[in-house]
Parts: C-alpha cells; sequence; structure tokens
C-alpha cells in the first residue's frame, strides 16, 4: 500500500476544520445570545410587573399617608371646638374666637393665617378681628350637614396669595351641630404633604384636584396650573387619557407612558376627605435598569466562557474529521497535477463515515483504473475507425457537390421558364386590358347611337310639329292678306266718300252719320286685324302697330262724329283731315299688303325646306339604325374577345403559379442539398476532429499509470 502524504503547496482556503470550528462558536453564541435575550425579556416583564404593583401599593399607602396628615389637621380643629367655653351656648361667638388668637400664634409658623367661629346664620368671626357672611359658601353649608371640609386653595386678595380652608361642624355639649369652626391654611402647606414623598431617583408626587389643577408638588412654579394644558400639555393622549380616567373613577390605577421622549410608570389613587387625586411618576429606568444591566453582564461572562468551551471542542472534533480528507486531498492531487498514478489507495481509518469515504474512494480509483484500461484499447481500436470515417466523407462530400451543381443548372432552366410565362401573362393582361377599353368604347358608342336614334325621332316629331305650324301661320297671312285687302278697299272707299263729303259739305248731318258709319267699320276692322297680328306672332308686330293705329283713328272719327252736331264750324275741316288720314290709311294698307305677300312667299319657302329636312331625317334615321345594329354585332364578338382572352391569362396564371411551385420545390430541394453539404462538411469536420480527438485520447490516456510494477 503507498501512502502519499499532504504539503502545503496550492491557494488559501477556508478549511473545513475552521469551518466546523466557527459553526460550533457560531450555534454556541447564538443559543447564549437568545438565552440572554428571553431572559432579559422574562426579567424585565417580572420586573415591570412587580413595579406596577409596587408602585400601585405605593401610591395608595401615600394617599392614606396624606389622608392621615389631613385628619390630624381636622383632630387639631376637633379639639379646640371641644374646649368647654367653646361649646358654651352662652358664650358669643366673638368672645369664643378670642380664645382661639393665642393658639393662632404658635400655628402661624406651620402654615396657618386665621381661626374662624360662626353659626348657622352664616356669619364668620375670626381671630384677625374681621367678620365674613360665608353663607352661600359650598363649605359652609357641607361644614352644617356634618362633614369635614378641606377646600381647593384661591386666590386671596387680602393675603395676596393661595389660602385653603378647612372646616369642621361645631357642636353644643349635647352634640348638636351649632355652626361651623374653620381655619385658613397657606396654599403651600398642600405642597408640605407630599413634599418628602420620593419615588425613585427622579420621581415626582402631584397632589390634583378633580378638576386638573396641580395643589401640591415640590416645584413651586407648577402650583395652581392646569395639568392638562399648562404642565402635561404636549404629552401623549394616551398619558392624559389615562389621567382623565383616573380623576373622573377615582380608582386606582397605574399607566406607562412615554413623556418627553422617556418612558414613565405613573400610578394615580384618591384621598378620603377631600376627593384630590395623588399623581406619583417615575421613569421606568430606574426601577428596571440597574437589574437588567447586571443580568446582561452575568449573560455576556456566560457566553464568552460557552465560546472558549465550543471552540476547543469544535477544534478537536474537527481535527479528527479533516484528517482523512487531508490524505484524499493529497491523493487526488496527485492524480490531477502530479504522475496521475491510479494504483493508490488510501488508509481506512475508523469506523465513520470517513473511514467509509476512504473505503469508497479506494473503490472508485480502483474502477478508473479499470475504466482508463478500457478507455486506452478502445481508443486504439477508435483511431482506425476514425480514418476510415474521415475518407469516407470525403467522397459523400464530392457526390453532394456534384448533385448541387445540377439542381443548380435546373434552377436556371426553371427560372427561365418563370420569365418567359410572366412576361406572356403580362401581355395577355395588356391584352385584356384594351379589349375591355374597346367593349366599354363599344358600349358607349352603342349608348350614343342609341341617344342619336332617339333625339331624331324627337327632331322629326319637331319639325312636323313646325311644319303644320308654318302651314297654320300660311294660312293666317292669306286671311291677313285679304282682310288687308279689304281694309285698303274700304279705305279707298272711305276715301272717295271723304272727298263726295268735302264737296257736298252742306249735307253735314249725312256725312256724320258716314262718318260713324265708317268709325265704327274702321273699329271692327282694327278688331279683327288685332286679332290677326296676334295669330301671326312676330312677323305680325307691325300690322298690330296699324290695327293700334286704325283702331284709335277709329275711336276719333267717332268722336268727331258725336260732335258734329255742336262743331259745325269745323266739320269742313275734319271732313279734309279725314280725308288725308284714310289717304294716310290707304298707303299703310299698301305697305302691310307688301308685307303680307313676302312673309307669304318666306313661309312658303321655310316649308318646302323643312318637307326636304323631314326626308332627311328618316334617311338619317335609317342609317344609325344600321349603325346600331353593326356596334351591336361588334360588341359580341368583343365580348368573346375577351372572354377566350381571360380564359388565356387563366392558363397562363395556372402556368406561372406551376413554375413558381416547381421553382419553391428546387430551392427547398436545393436548400435541403445545402443542408446535406453543410452537414456533410461539417460531419467531414467532425470525422477530422474525431481522429484528433482520439489521438488526444490516446495521448491523454497514456499519461495515467494503471499497472504497478508487479503486474509488468
Amino acid at each position: 500500500m503507498k501512502h502519499i502524504s499532504s504539503d502545503e503547496k496550492g491557494n488559501k482556503i477556508f478549511s473545513i476544520k475552521n469551518k466546523m470550528i466557527a459553526a460550533f462558536a457560531f450555534f454556541s453564541l447564538s443559543i447564549a445570545v437568545i438565552s440572554c435575550i428571553a431572559s432579559i425579556a422574562l426579567a424585565s416583564f417580572s420586573l415591570m410587573s412587580n413595579t406596577r404593583y409596587f408602585l400601585k401599593e405605593l401610591v395608595f399607602s401615600s394617599s392614606k399617608v396624606l389622608d392621615e396628615r389631613s385628619k390630624a389637621m381636622f383632630e387639631k380643629l376637633e379639639a379646640f371646638s371641644n374646649i368647654p367655653d367653646i361649646q358654651e351656648d352662652s358664650l358669643s361667638y366673638r368672645a369664643k374666637i378670642e380664645l382661639l388668637k393665642n393658639e393662632i400664634q404658635m400655628q402661624r409658623q406651620r402654615g396657618w393665617i386665621n381661626f374662624g367661629i360662626g353659626g348657622k346664620n352664616g356669619i364668620l368671626y375670626r381671630t384677625d378681628n374681621k367678620t365674613e357672611n360665608i353663607s352661600a359658601e359650598a363649605w359652609f353649608r357641607d361644614a352644617l350637614t356634618g362633614k369635614y371640609v378641606i377646600t381647593e386653595p384661591v386666590f386671596s386678595a387680602t393675603e395676596r396669595m393661595y389660602v385653603s380652608t378647612i372646616a369642621i361642624p361645631l357642636r353644643d355639649l349635647q352634640g348638636k351641630i351649632t355652626g361651623v369652626m374653620s381655619a385658613k391654611l397657606l396654599g403651600g402647606s398642600l405642597s408640605n404633604l407630599v413634599s418628602d414623598m420620593t419615588v425613585g431617583k427622579t420621581g415626582s408626587a402631584y397632589l390634583i384636584s378633580p378638576e386638573g389643577i396641580v395643589l401640591g408638588n415640590r416645584q413651586p412654579e407648577i402650583l395652581y396650573k392646569d395639568i392638562f394644558t399648562e404642565v402635561f400639555e404636549h404629552e401623549s393622549k394616551e398619558f392624559q387619557g389615562f389621567l382623565r380616567n383616573a380623576l373622573s373613577s377615582g380608582k386606582s390605577r397605574v399607566s406607562i407612558s412615554e413623556i418627553n421622549h422617556t418612558r414613565y410608570i405613573s400610578a394615580v389613587s384618591s384621598m378620603r376627605y377631600s376627593g384630590w387625586t395623588l399623581l406619583i411618576m417615575a421613569p421606568v429606568s430606574e426601577f428596571i435598569a440597574e437589574d437588567i444591566t447586571m443580568l446582561i453582564r452575568t449573560f455576556i461572562l456566560i457566553s464568552v466562557i460557552l465560546l472558549l468551551i465550543a471552540s476547543v471542542i469544535g477544534f478537536f472534533i474537527a481535527r479528527n474529521i479533516v484528517k482523512p480528507l487531508n490524505l484524499m486531498i493529497d491523493a487526488l492531487r496527485n492524480i490531477s497535477q502530479g504522475e496521475g498514478d491510479l494504483t493508490i489507495n488510501l488508509p481506512v481509518i475508523g469506523r465513520d463515515e470517513t473511514g467509509m469515504l476512504s473505503t469508497y474512494f479506494n473503490e472508485t480509483i480502483f474502477k478508473v483504473r479499470n475504466a482508463i484500461k478500457t478507455v486506452s484499447v478502445g481508443s486504439s481500436e477508435m483511431k482506425t475507425v476514425g480514418s476510415d470515417l474521415e475518407s469516407n466523407m470525403v467522397s459523400v462530400s464530392e457526390f453532394v457537390k456534384a448533385i448541387t451543381d445540377s439542381i443548380e443548372e435546373l434552377r436556371g432552366h426553371f427560372t427561365e421558364q418563370e420569365k418567359s410565362v410572366s412576361e406572356t401573362a403580362s401581355a395577355i393582361e395588356e391584352v385584356i386590358k384594351s379589349i375591355r377599353a374597346l367593349h366599354e368604347s363599344i358600349d358607349r358608342q352603342l349608348s350614343v347611337v342609341e341617344r342619336s336614334t332617339s333625339s331624331l325621332d324627337g327632331m322629326t316629331k319637331f319639325v312636323s310639329s313646325v311644319e303644320e305650324n308654318i302651314k297654320g301661320a300660311q294660312n293666317t297671312m292669306q286671311n291677313l292678306a285679304s282682310a288687308t285687302d279689304s281694309g285698303r278697299e274700304t279705305l279707298t272707299q272711305a276715301n272717295n266718300i271723304s272727298q263726295r263729303i268735302s264737296e257736298a259739305s252742306g249735307s253735314l248731318i249725312e256725312a256724320s252719320a258716314v262718318i260713324q258709319n265708317i268709325a265704327n267699320q274702321t273699329n271692327l276692322l282694327a278688331m279683327n286685324a288685332a286679332i290677326e297680328a296676334a295669330h301671326a306672332g312676330k312677323s305680325g308686330k307691325g300690322f298690330a302697330v296699324v290695327a293700334a293705329e286704325i283702331r284709335k283713328l277709329a275711336e276719333n272719327s267717332s268722336a268727331q262724329g258725336k260732335k258734329i252736331s255742336t262743331t259745325l264750324r269745323n266739320i269742313i275741316d275734319e271732313i279734309e283731315l279725314l280725308a288725308s288720314s284714310a289717304s294716310g290709311a290707304v298707303e299703310k294698307f299698301n305697305y302691310i299688303s307688301d308685307y303680307s305677300n313676302e312673309i307669304h312667299y318666306a313661309i312658303e319657302s321655310v316649308v318646302k325646306v323643312m318637307d326636304k329636312q323631314e326626308e332627311n331625317s328618316s334617311s338619317v334615321r335609317d342609317m344609325i339604325k344600321n349603325v346600331g345594329s353593326i356596334t351591336n354585332g361588334v360588341k359580341y364578338n368583343s365580348a368573346e374577345m375577351l372572354a377566350s382572352s381571360e380564359n388565356i391569362l387563366t392558363q397562363a396564371t395556372q402556368l406561372d403559379e406551376l413554375t413558381r411551385v416547381l421553382r419553391k420545390t428546387m430551392d427547398s430541394i436545393e436548400s435541403q442539398v445545402d443542408l446535406i453539404n453543410s452537414a456533410t462538411q461539417e460531419s467531414l469536420e467532425i470525422a477530422a476532429k474525431n481522429k484528433d480527438s482520439i489521438d488526444s485520447l490516446v495521448t491523454e490516456v497514456g499519461k495515467f499509470k494503471t499497472q504497478t510494477s508487479e503486474d509488468y
């Protein structure tokens, strides 16, 4: 068996031995600290409970002491009231008070100011030779009921200080209440009642009235002030609530509150005679700090002793555990950094876990040694296999490269075919666009032809209507010409008649009748002319003017005829005027006749033109109908061309899609071949690396020593 000792080389580490020692020390220290904290907490709780009980008993006993001190003052008054002369009814109250003047001189040094005696009428006689009416005072009424009374200090204007009053009932020899006996004390005397009370080191006692006024304390500056608003106005609500409850309930209580950032313990108890409350308070630390400090020191000492003991025990236990581990470390260091000797065995020391660790370490080294031997044999065989694999992978790589070149050539052909199909599809799409545009143009042309046919039909109807209107106008103009000829003849006759009247001016009455007849006929003629002018429209405007003039002439002639009987002197002039007017009218009728003839000839020309226009419109309508039929045929042929082109485009699109699918398939095949090529290259590289790794493995395995000198 070969033993390898450890050396001191290597990096500095925090050893298991030191860790175990530290763990023992930490565990012991933790137990000590936890025990210390728990003990201090329990001790603090116990001390606090004892302190609360102690303070409660202290304030209760202190209140009893104050009651006894108050009782002593009452007993002193009772002693004075039991003097026979004081009880004698026959002696006046003024005389009785004289008996107490000497006594008051002796009591002044104790804070007594004066004595007073009074009857039920409320007149009080005092030792300072003054009298006062006290019938309205509450303490007076309470004393008459048999109560012993002590009042809160009030400021006295005569004494210029705070004064308190004590009073008892005054009885006669038979024990019947006949009045009261009182005494006034300095307010500071109440402070003397609590001045000698000590609580802890810095604690204090307060004598408080039910209203919260401080009546007694060692600090004169806080006397007669409100304890809530002037003494503890900034303290916690918890403390003020505790104090208010204590004053209102009159029961003994204990509380812990924070005052001026310090924890205080407070206790209250009420007094018997006055109803006042005694408050004593002191810092909590003054009751438990010294004991807690002593307890902490004791636990620190115990913790140090336990720490030392645990460190020593941990040292010896850790040394026994670490020793076999150090042997194992030396062996593993020799394997990893030394000769790689796998023939070593560790000594098995003890029957504990370290002994089992050494045993299993030896067995593990034995298995590793056998495994290394097997690997050494297998690595030689793997070296041969790796060489064969490398040569085979080179051949596979060449085959894959040839396949890749063929696929690349085929992909080029597919690219050309895809380009050709795409160009064909684009050309067919352009043809379809042109056919669709032609089809739309044919639709528009057919629509125009249909609208033209409708327009020509409407125009033909309009021409026929115009022709009928013109023919009606022609008839009207013929009637107008006839009427004009009749009017001209009539005017000619009227002119002849006027000439004859002018020649036969003597027959004025007959001439007047003739003139009126002419005027009536002229008026009728004017009306007919106006009607014909209205029928003639724009072409009869001139005739309408003439008709209007004729109407005016007829009206004037009628008026002149009616006035013939009264205007005989001017009849010749009027007849001459009528003759000249008739001559002018004849000339105008001649003009109208000429114009009517011209219009008649023009209307005849228009009628001929309209007849020709109607014939031309019929010819054009027939031609347009022929154009519509031809357009419908072109539209049908265009639709067939469009359907055929779209079918060709569909086939071209399908061919393009098929070409794209084949292209994608070829791309996929190419990518797969690329992957095969990459995998082949990687396999080739892996085969080369495998060969190198096998060579390295053979070299590394050769570094381990797996046989002893006896095996050789």
